[in-house]
Parts: structure tokens; sequence; C-alpha cells
């Protein structure tokens, strides 16, 4: 095989060539910057502490068995984690800075999660209302910090 004639010649693309190879890498990018799917997940969680906090506080105003509430908010939970699972796998690349937006909000959610799992003994219905708005101020915030994050370009 002959290699000395074989020059690596690429001509200068044209202003219509590079116009649509600028297109294509803006496209690109802004697929990879959109929002994720994961966030649906995290409504869900929160969807879940909710109703548990709530199902705990109505079984210990009325001395109605805790049981199912747990089953319906760990329900939720197991759903969320499911679709996390599966968003993750599913969806373009994620935009730089989720993991720590997503880290916060799982913190807060944990916390949020501890009230309603140890100290639920003593919970009245107006706690648990006041815990089930916490889950979903957070189901909220999450979501709209990566929406801000997306359309302000913020890392």
């Amino acid at each position: 095989m002959n290699t000395s004639n074989t020059r690596n010649t690429t001509s200068t693309p044209s202003a219509a060539d590079a116009r649509a190879l600028l297109d294509r890498a803006d496209g690109v990018s802004r697929q990879a910057a959109s929002f994720s799917l994961a966030w649906l997940s995290y409504i869900a969680l929160c969807a879940g502490g909710a109703v548990t906090a709530v199902g705990l506080a109505y079984a210990n105003v009325t001395d109605a068995d805790a049981f199912p509430a747990w089953i319906a908010g760990l329900t939720w939970i197991i759903v969320s984690a499911v679709f996390t699972a599966s968003a993750t796998v599913s969806s373009p690349p994620a935009r730089r800075g989720l993991n720590a937006r997503w880290g916060v909000m799982l913190a807060l959610w944990v916390i949020l999660w501890a009230v309603v799992a140890f100290p639920n003994t003593q919970f009245t219905l107006g706690l648990g209302i006041a815990i089930s708005s916490g889950f979903m101020a957070l189901a909220i915030l999450g979501p709209l910090w990566e929406i801000v994050a997306v359309r302000t370009g913020v890392k």
C-alpha cells in the first residue's frame, strides 16, 4: 500500500455548511441541557412522603392501624425508585450541576422523611398536614430549581 502521496486534506466548509454544523451542535447541546425526567420521580417521592405523613397523623388521631399508611407511602416511594432508574437510563445526558441540585433536594427529603418515620406516634392531624405541605413544597422547589438552572445556564 502506497501512502507516500496520501495526505489528509480537509476543505474549509462553506458558510452554509458551517451554519448547518453550528445548528446541529446547538441542538445537541440543548438536548443535553433539557429538563431531566428524574425530577418526575422526585415528585412521586414527595407524594409518598405526604401520603405517609397524613396517613400516620390520621391513624394517630383515630386510633386506626398505621399499616395502610405505611403501605401507601412506601408504594409511592418504590414507584419513584423504579422510575428514577428507568428515567436515568433513558434520558439524554443531564445538564452539569444536576447531581448537586438532586443531592440537596434528596437530603431535604430524607430530613423530612426522618421526621415522619421516627416521631410519628405523636402526630396530630395538623402536624401531619404541615409535614405533608413540606413534602409538596419540596416537590415544587426541586423541579423549579432545575427549570431555572436550565433556562439561565447555571451549573
